[in-house]
């Protein structure tokens, strides 16, 4: 019988996931998309897959393997994330090199440039796959990224680990442009991170005695939240209200303007989330730089329309006019103009949520994040088309 391929995946993947499943940012889950993805993988997958997953609690600590949904899971202990990087991830690239010696595999397939599994691309003799989460050196050029070695470092080492991979994925055509703005000559594919399951189940219900929008995302300058606040204060509107869900670094901050009809909600679980969207009036997210926001697929497969702007992969999928507002970034006066609009006509707000709603959901979908990996591990690896995820 003829042995499988082999593939690692190296990535943050939430372990809780095994215990409590799916749960979000909230529920300590940070890469949302990684738990769907081996979900689906469990469907039918081909290959031999085993998820490698660096837990910085301290080198002593015991490692563990174990197996679920037909998968390799593997848990190794290395140093916390700033003594890592301090040390150029050598012991990453130790412990890394050793678990992939022990498993021998025909491809490597690494997310994320904030972290350090992209130091094996390029290494076992074998092709390898870059997924990014965020292009760090956008930020930077832009003056997104905090002022501190940490990040500065990161940006800095991004630009190799693009160089040393096979083919770059990203979520969007956007993203795409900025990793080829970083490196010209990467090989890029686009494959959309889907919306998790759940998020199918929830009926759109929006608040109409007291509407409201809602914001997702860190409290952070590149996510436009202080230009939301503000407009929130331009339209001096007591009839509908803002809630926030959220943190960061400008959470103090925010919160010390003390602008009337702004609720703060902290970092929500699923669940939590998705009460707040099923009753949100609209989702808005006035993002200067975003690959393709998690939250802005998750309202649409609900059914919220969306405002938000040009600059990041939402604009790929959100219509001007249609299935949501488009605005201009950095302009709080257009941002409470549409703001008022949808918030003020509920009859508007149902159109606007309702169109392009089954393409959104289709487009969305978690297996197709599963089908768009496996075509290029099949295409990598030299094999025929896989059978349909």
């Amino acid at each position: 019988m003829k042995s499988k391929k082999k593939i690692a995946i190296l990535a943050d993947f939430p372990w809780s996931f095994f215990d409590h499943g799916a749960t979000g940012r909230g529920g300590g889950q940070a890469s949302t998309w990684l738990a769907q993805l081996a979900e689906e993988f469990a469907k039918f997958c081909p290959y031999e897959v085993h998820w490698i997953t660096i837990d910085r609690g301290g080198i002593g600590a015991r490692s563990v393997t174990m197996e679920w949904g037909g998968q390799h899971f593997h848990k190794i202990q290395s140093v916390k994330v700033s003594i890592g990087l301090a040390l150029n991830y050598v012991p990453s690239r130790f412990l890394l090199s050793r678990a992939l010696r022990k498993i021998g595999p025909h491809l490597i397939h690494a997310w994320g440039t904030e972290h350090s599994y992209p130091v094996a691309c390029g290494t076992c003799g074998v092709p390898s796959i870059l997924s990014m989460q965020g292009v760090l050196t956008n930020l930077a050029k832009r003056g997104y990224l905090p002022n501190h070695w940490y990040w500065r470092k990161l940006a800095k080492m991004e630009v190799e680990f693009i160089r040393s991979a096979t083919i770059v994925t990203c979520e969007s055509q956007w993203a795409i442009e900025r990793v080829l703005e970083t490196l010209p000559a990467a090989a890029t594919r686009q494959v959309e991170y889907g919306v998790h399951s759940s998020f199918y189940d929830i009926a759109w219900q929006p608040e109409t005695v007291r509407p409201y929008a809602l914001f997702v995302g860190t409290l952070a300058e590149y996510k436009g939240v202080a230009v939301l606040l503000e407009a929130v204060r331009r339209a001096a509107c007591n009839s509908w209200s803002l809630r926030i869900a959220g943190d960061g670094p400008l959470r103090d901050v925010l919160e010390a303007c003390d602008i009337p009809n702004v609720e703060y909600l902290g970092v929500l679980p699923w669940f939590d989330l998705q009460l707040q969207m099923k009753g949100a009036c609209c989702l808005v997210h006035p993002t200067l730089a975003d690959s393709s926001p998690n939250v802005v697929k998750e309202a649409r497969v609900i059914g919220l329309p969306v405002i938000t702007t040009i600059h990041g992969g939402q604009a790929g999928y959100i219509r001007n006019g249609e299935n949501g507002i488009i605005v201009e970034p950095l302009n709080p006066d257009s941002l409470a103009e549409a703001l008022s609009r949808l918030l003020g006509d509920s009859e508007l707000a149902k159109r606007m949520g309702a169109a392009r709603h089954a393409e959104d959901r289709a487009y969305f979908r978690p297996e197709n994040t599963a089908r768009g990996f496996m075509e290029i591990y099949d295409e990598l690896l030299r094999e025929g088309p896989s059978a349909s995820v």
